[in-house]
């Protein structure tokens, strides 16, 4: 986390029923869902939470331990802070930290009780106040433990209860039986049926009436409250929350409470596990507080499970907070201990730490996909993450764990990144809301994303939960990370969890104190996603309705769920069409969160805004009113079946999804298909023979043929089962050798290809070769052994990102608009203009040597005529001159990919492309929030036609 940031469609079939309803006043939108075709599946780790320690999320939070300071070393304060002495009847004493005859060399520091004056009906005790108090409710029990030791005579007895502020006893026990010696105590506290619900309350030890002149040492104090589960020490309403979200992973053990700002406070997993007497503690220097680590590693692995989600483990990568980075001749023992943790994971209870998390408690393995090495690393300026950090990880965890998929924290080089992790905070919710189509058009040939942390941070100093508004902008971001499915793999707002009585983050997604909690309205955001949300994308359609963000999903049975944001002011009637189905149910249940869009809900008002559920008449053609200010969940019924549809008549490649291959992609290599190595560093030539236009099937336009973008007119086919590249000769034959019907990855993700005219046949790398290959056939290629993996593709961006190819010298770039046909792209001022020309200067400054891209080589940038080694660059959208610096991000900047059209795709934001705009020139969207995205005449202000140079 980083601390500073900043018509009517008409039903396919007969069967389709069509339900009228009646709307209040005539639709000004109309939504279309293809409910017969997919997109992408959506992951299992879609939605999940980032957890870590701030905001007392653990200490004070998850962690049941309703006791603050049990360990008696936050601060070092003298009275240990959060206890204070409690007298009553007369008596007198008094209390302090010893460190003399320790509980062990882990906590050598105690709470001592001296007895002064203590006869009949008198009390001396500890008295500890909790984390803001402390939560009593009616009936509920406390289950207590600590160690004592006492002064030679001292048997006892202590009296433990929990009481109000003022005296009032809610719950009483007692132990007996302190000697001389550490000892460990265990009894219940259970409050009465009148409790009050209050916060205002106290834990008490206390000797009553013992006699004076004795002393009673305490240590490793507890006192858990109701639990989620008999394991994990969990709370149970926040772990409840959490649950109910649905979510599929969880991000432990967070963000900077990993790192520390010094190495020794770090999360040192090793010190988390085994007897809480035997943990250390560390001072969550992060975040300002001290953590007992009573909340640990084996916790939060528990915390994932019992939630029903899969933990994605972050592990420390030698870099803190304060900017310390680990030299290289250091780091291998913090690989190691990575190792460790891994093993203490996954490992089975015949390995070391696998039988360690077995006497902790846990034989059997947690299931682990993702491990994260490091936290933000892009504040490292010494570039040690990508020289040395990242890579000996990755190396370690790869050789021992080949199944893991590793998360780069920022962009290397070095060493492959299965993922990257995106973090995206901003205050403003329509900037946030811009984020629906980040990945819209990114680059499918890189990692995969995580969005391991986003949040609109509008919090404020009385209400560390934001509003209504902050979460539908939210909400408009997560359509576009469903959407994207194939190449986000989760996302996790942060923080997950905030004490209201001190908080260090601006906005949070569930508040608490010590005895109430409540979901802001980005948690029923979360929710509505988590438990609203199908196997696949289904494509939507939507014209008209300003203000509306949509995606849609449909599960494997039928069910299909369409969520729509509106962030505007007004209602949006808006006529729902489904189309695909074999039938469509009559009825759909809606779910809505709407209100003021300022509102927020809090510990007092812990229900302002929340969703409400209704059903309602549905069809294959029905009218919905979505409120101002609102996200909906409609959820269908339908059946029939659905199949993936992909990109026709755009370029594409082919990446291999079997893992320890995935750098490689199909290609053809001497008229064969093959596949091999390409990446970023490749020769355009490689990249040109890895690179396809996908076109509607020769033998039937439901399936696709692969065109070579290399050799227009050859495609890829298999005869005698090899896969080759051939001149379409015309033939049926031909035709149906180089037709393939996509499916559902068979090995969960991606896609997979069947042959047209052997369906029972898959396109399948084998030894480097490529093949249509049966699952478990006589030939050594149909080999079952991997072939799930084997059988499944990626379907990534082009290699060779232009698809027309402009010759290399000087040209001058027009205007396709009509009205403005007879103007020119130019710099002016150092600004991309578009102008009518003139002047020979005017000649000049509107001719560019298109020359092969500063950061691809398959694209292009432009140089100008009269400024050599000056180039258009995009800055903040605007298009400007300026001098190359060298760097990557201005090769970027400067980096246009020619697209069929002829259009110029920005090569680092690809949904945006050059456009003219009130004469000036931009990088825009077809649709967004800067006025230059404007919809109105996008596609032919961002068309444009190269010539002859004028100047």
């Amino acid at each position: 986390m980083v601390k500073f940031r900043m018509p009517v469609v008409l039903a396919l079939t007969m069967m389709a029923a069509v339900v009228s309803v009646t709307p209040a006043h005539a639709a000004t939108a109309t939504l279309t869902v293809d409910a017969g075709h997919t997109t992408t599946a959506v992951g299992p780790y879609q939605f999940g939470h980032i957890i870590e320690d701030i905001n007392h999320s653990m200490e004070g939070g998850l962690n049941a331990n309703v006791v603050r300071n049990s360990t008696m070393k936050e601060g070092n304060a003298n009275p240990p802070s959060s206890w204070s002495l409690i007298t009553g009847g007369g008596g007198s004493g008094g209390i302090a930290a010893d460190t003399a005859g320790p509980l062990n060399a882990a906590n050598q520091r105690a709470l001592r009780l001296t007895v002064g004056t203590n006869g009949a009906g008198q009390r001396v005790g500890a008295a500890n106040s909790g984390f803001y108090g402390i939560g009593v409710r009616p009936s509920t029990t406390y289950q207590v433990a600590f160690w004592a030791r006492a002064t030679a005579g001292f048997t006892g007895p202590l009296t433990v209860t929990i009481e109000s502020t003022g005296g009032t006893v809610h719950a009483t026990s007692s132990v007996s039986g302190l000697g001389t010696g550490w000892q460990k105590f265990t009894t219940t506290l259970t409050t009465g049926a009148g409790a009050p619900v209050s916060s205002a309350n106290r834990f008490v030890v206390a000797a009553n009436g013992v006699g004076a002149g004795q002393q009673v040492w305490l240590n490793v104090v507890q006192a858990i409250g109701p639990t989620f589960q008999p394991t994990g020490n969990l709370r149970r309403d926040l772990q409840q929350l959490m649950t109910d979200t649905n979510p599929g992973f969880f991000r432990v053990p967070g963000g900077n409470y990993l790192e520390g700002a010094v190495i020794a406070n770090r999360f040192a997993w090793k010190n988390t596990i085994g007897p809480v007497e035997q943990r250390p503690g560390h001072q969550n220097d992060a975040w300002g507080y001290w953590s007992t680590d009573q909340f640990g590693l084996l916790n939060y692995l528990q915390m994932a499970e019992q939630a029903g989600a899969e933990p994605m483990l972050g592990v420390f990568a030698g870099y803190t907070l304060n900017g310390s980075v680990t030299p290289q001749n250091e780091m291998q023992q913090y690989v190691d201990e990575a190792l460790d943790e891994i093993e203490y994971v996954t490992g089975g209870t015949g390995t070391t730490w696998g039988a360690r998390r077995a006497a902790d408690g846990h034989p059997a393995p947690f299931p682990l996909r993702y491990v994260e090495i490091g936290n933000e690393d892009w504040f490292d300026g010494t570039d040690s993450y990508n020289a040395y950090r990242y890579p000996m990880l990755y190396d370690a965890i790869k050789a021992r764990y080949p199944q893991l998929q590793i998360i780069a924290t920022r962009a290397v080089t070095s060493r492959p990144m299965d993922v990257i992790d995106d973090h995206y905070y901003n205050n403003d919710p329509d900037a946030f809301a811009a984020l629906a189509t980040r990945y819209d058009g990114a680059d499918r040939n890189g990692p995969k994303v995580l969005v391991g942390e986003y949040g609109v941070t509008n919090g404020t100093s009385s209400n560390p939960t934001g509003t209504l508004s902050g979460a539908l902008a939210e909400a408009a971001f997560m359509t576009g990370m469903v959407r994207n499915a194939d190449l986000v793999i989760g996302g996790a707002y942060a923080p997950a969890l905030t004490s209201v009585d001190n908080w260090q983050w601006s906005s949070n997604l569930i508040g608490f104190n010590a005895v109430s909690s409540f979901g802001s309205p980005s948690y029923y955001v979360q929710k509505m996603f988590g438990t609203g949300v199908g196997d696949h994308v289904v494509p939507t359609t939507l014209s008209g309705g300003t203000g509306l963000t949509q995606v849609a999903t449909r599960t494997t049975g039928g069910a299909v769920y369409v969520t729509v944001v509106n962030r505007s002011a007004s209602t949006v009637d808006t006529q729902v069409n489904v189309t695909g189905a074999a039938s469509v149910g009559g009825t759909a249940t809606v779910t809505t969160l709407t209100g003021d869009p300022n509102g927020r809900n809090s510990i007092t008002s812990p229900t302002a805004i929340v969703p409400t559920t209704t059903t309602r008449g549905a069809g294959a053609s029905f009218t919905h009113n979505f409120p101002a200010n609102s996200v909906t969940v409609i959820q269908l019924s339908t059946t029939g079946g659905a199949t993936p549809v992909l990109p026709v008549n755009q370029g594409v490649s082919l990446r291999v999804t079997t893992p320890g291959y995935t750098d490689r992609s199909l290609r053809h290599q001497s008229n064969l298909g093959v596949t091999s190595v390409i990446g970023t560093a490749s020769s355009a030539s490689d990249k040109l023979d890895a690179s396809f236009v996908l076109r509607p099937g020769l033998a039937s336009a439901a399936c696709y043929s692969l065109e070579s973008r290399n050799f227009p007119g050859q495609f890829l086919r298999h005869q005698a089962y090899r896969v080759k590249l051939a001149a379409n000769d015309g033939s049926s034959l031909f035709a149906a050798d180089a037709t393939f019907c996509a499916a559902d990855g068979n090995s969960g993700e991606g896609i997979s290809l069947r042959s047209y005219n052997f369906p029972t046949r898959y396109l399948r790398h084998y030894n480097s070769e490529v093949w249509i290959a049966a699952n478990g056939g006589t030939n050594a290629y149909d080999s079952a052994t991997n072939w799930a993996a084997d059988t499944t593709w990626r379907i990534g961006t082009p290699w060779f990102r232009s698809d027309v190819t402009i010759a290399a010298g000087f040209h001058s770039v027009r205007a396709t608009t009509p009205g403005f046909t007879d103007r020119y792209v130019r710099h002016q001022s150092s600004l991309g203009v578009l102008s009518q020309i003139s002047t020979t200067l005017d000649r000049q400054d509107a001719t560019f040597d298109i020359v092969p891209g500063l950061a691809d080589n398959t694209c292009y940038s432009f140089e100008s005529r009269n400024f050599p080694g000056r180039y258009l660059r995009h800055n903040d959208y605007r298009i400007k001159l300026a001098a190359s610096d060298g760097s990557a991000v201005f090769a970027a900047d400067a980096t246009f990919c020619a697209k069929a059209g002829v259009r110029f795709q920005s090569y680092n934001f690809p949904d945006l492309y050059l456009r003219h705009y009130a004469t000036e020139l931009w990088i825009a969207s077809n649709g967004g929030a800067r006025p230059s995205d404007n919809p109105a005449n996008y596609v032919a202000d961002t068309t444009w036609v190269v010539e002859a140079p004028l100047g």
